[in-house]
């Protein structure tokens, strides 16, 4: 018999990997806390601790700005920080603070409705001189 348990002469294949078949540590599957549900609660508890949960708020109203409040609007009003569920919009002109100011419930709505979830409560424009879309 050879060492792997066949006959004499017979090619005994490849040998198996050690811990083949079996849940790593850290990858999905392998304890019930690696779910990628529980990576973003982990991520989420991460940012808040550190203060940088209104970044990731920004970076998904960011992700859905356009198809939330449409193209016209999004050429004239970007979204630069969130606060106290308050979203900061940067506009190239007094007159989308108005509007914005109009809009700013049905935005709000058409975010949560984008995201699942309810990322701010209102908005507040404010001209920039600066303003620029890249």
């Amino acid at each position: 018999m050879t060492s792997a348990g066949g006959p004499p002469g017979e090619d005994p294949g490849p040998t198996p990997r050690r811990g083949a078949g079996r849940p790593r540590a850290g990858r999905p599957g392998a304890g019930g806390h690696d779910s990628p549900g529980s990576l973003g609660r982990a991520l989420d508890e991460y940012l808040a601790g550190e203060g940088l949960s209104g970044m990731k708020t920004l970076a998904d109203v960011v992700g859905c700005w356009e198809e939330a409040v449409g193209a016209e609007v999004a050429a004239h009003a970007q979204p630069r920080s969130v606060a106290g569920g308050e979203l900061v919009v940067a506009v190239d002109h007094p007159g989308w603070v108005t509007q914005l100011a109009f809009l700013s419930a049905t935005i709000c709505d058409r975010l949560a409705d984008q995201l699942g979830y309810r990322p701010v409560e209102r908005l507040r424009g404010h001209v920039d001189t600066r303003f620029r879309l890249d």
